[in-house]
């Protein structure tokens, strides 16, 4: 009833933002919807139980653990991506067997790519003190090494089985990936909340943030597996072209994957090695928060992707161009009131949340409101320039990014604290990316319309 309630009023509004591709988008979009708002039930359901079960030390340690799973979404090498792209391009010329050759040799590829992972996992386990990069006391060392462990397996599986979600949204049907996705956050939810009741340990309490949404993942793999359409006969030869196109886009994802990595989601962990892990969770809380703006931007953006290639691969030129117009300042609009929200809102925010006061600054907030917008506004934009593969620039600026952005915020932490770490991402950002784009918008955007799908 809920789902269709929501279809009711996102189908009008995105059919007259987008045409009838709206329709789909919709589609995907509510189930993205339900998706995020069991991972923000997750969210925040999880993170007073799970501090009031391990305190702030070793939640601090838990947060910057399971923020590491981000980097199940680079470790495939961008292959994931590269995949969704070729099937979007496959789909929109109607080209129904390519598809299936396609995801063959796409699940062939990431096999190889986790077995080479968990090779390496499995030698730098023994050989890593781990407990001190978390910040904690040797007496947890072999907490610290089991924690760890869970994470790392748990991005490696997370590898090939992720693949299920991009050949999804490719095939224009993301409301199904979303739906195991949903399925996977309240499993997570349930099996977190016990745990922590329980007053389980610090790697139990890892386990079940994740490694749960795994067996969504499998499911969701299993469908493909056993979707008829997508079976290629046994006869048929290996295709070395594709393979080799899969690897040639999917590296350059790669590329600014990493940099995206080494950008965001090694705030935690500097926090956790240069200062203490108290001011990692306290600020892994505000990162939370904020966090749902992106999140629900991500509603459009998971869908609108394949749908920007499907149109270019058809030569609908016209409605790219209206859609990015209308989705930059969609984004601008939605991330500066939730932006504004969230800043001033923020102790009331806690307190309700929480259940305790919470001493964060003034300066902190703003930096993150100021960077949820700049942030909203900029993967508007590269949504279309993933969806038509002009990556070179891309890989420059992110690259360029990636490294004046830890750089400076290393030398934050160490010299002055973390309340300036989201105005390091908004400087460096704006440096490396805005200023950047500006200047050779209509060169990129010829490119976008010149080349062939």
């Amino acid at each position: 009833m809920a789902v269709r309630t929501l279809r009711r009023f996102v189908h009008p509004y995105l059919s007259s933002m987008m045409g009838d591709r709206g329709r789909t988008i919709a589609n995907t979009a509510v189930w993205s919807l339900v998706a995020k708002l069991t991972a923000a039930a997750n969210l925040f359901i999880c993170i007073p139980f799970v501090l009031h079960a391990l305190g702030p030390e070793e939640f601090g340690a838990w947060a910057t653990l399971t923020s590491l799973v981000y980097f199940a979404g680079f470790l495939d090498f961008g292959f994931g991506n590269g995949t969704m792209n070729l099937v979007a391009a496959a789909r929109g010329r109607g080209a129904a067997d390519e598809v299936a050759i396609i995801l063959r040799e796409s699940r062939r590829t990431l096999a190889r790519v986790a077995v080479c992972l968990a090779l390496v996992v499995l030698a730098a386990m023994p050989l890593v003190p781990w407990h001190r990069l978390l910040g904690l006391p040797a007496i947890m060392a072999a907490d610290s090494r089991n924690a760890t462990a869970f994470v790392l397996f748990s991005i490696v599986l997370a590898v090939p089985l992720n693949l299920a979600n991009r050949v999804q949204l490719g095939l224009g049907r993301g409301e199904r990936a979303f739906r195991w996705q949903a399925a996977g956050q309240l499993l997570t939810l349930a099996a977190v909340v016990a745990f922590a009741l329980a007053h389980a340990s610090l790697p139990l309490l890892t386990l079940a943030a994740v490694g749960t949404p795994l067996l969504a993942s499998a499911g969701n793999a299993l469908s493909l597996r056993r979707d008829p359409t997508l079976q290629v006969p046994a006869h048929q030869p290996r295709r070395a072209d594709i393979a080799t196109q899969i690897r040639k886009e999917g590296i350059l994802f790669f590329v600014m994957q990493l940099a995206a990595a080494l950008a965001f989601s090694s705030d935690l962990p500097l926090i956790s090695a240069l200062r203490d892990p108290t001011q990692a969770g306290t600020y892994a809380i505000v990162q939370r928060l904020f966090s749902v703006i992106p999140l629900g931007l991500s509603l459009v953006w998971a869908p609108l992707w394949p749908t920007y290639r499907h149109a270019l691969a058809t030569g609908h030129h016209e409605w790219v161009v209206k859609t990015l117009k209308r989705s930059v300042l969609m984004a601008a609009c939605i991330a500066s009131v939730l932006g504004v929200v969230f800043a001033t809102g923020f102790g009331w925010i806690s307190n309700f949340w929480l259940h305790r006061d919470l001493a964060v600054g003034s300066v902190l907030l703003v930096g993150f409101a100021v960077w949820s917008l700049l942030e909203g506004v900029g993967t508007a934009t590269s949504t279309l320039l993933n969806a038509a593969s002009v990556m070179r620039f891309q890989v420059i600026v992110a690259s360029s990014f990636a490294v004046l952005c830890f750089s400076g915020k290393a030398w934050m932490a160490a010299t002055f604290g973390i309340e300036w770490f989201p105005w390091i991402t908004v400087l460096t950002w704006s440096l490396t990316n805005a200023l950047p784009f500006l200047w050779f918008r209509k060169r990129l955007l010829a490119e976008v319309f010149g080349r062939r799908y």
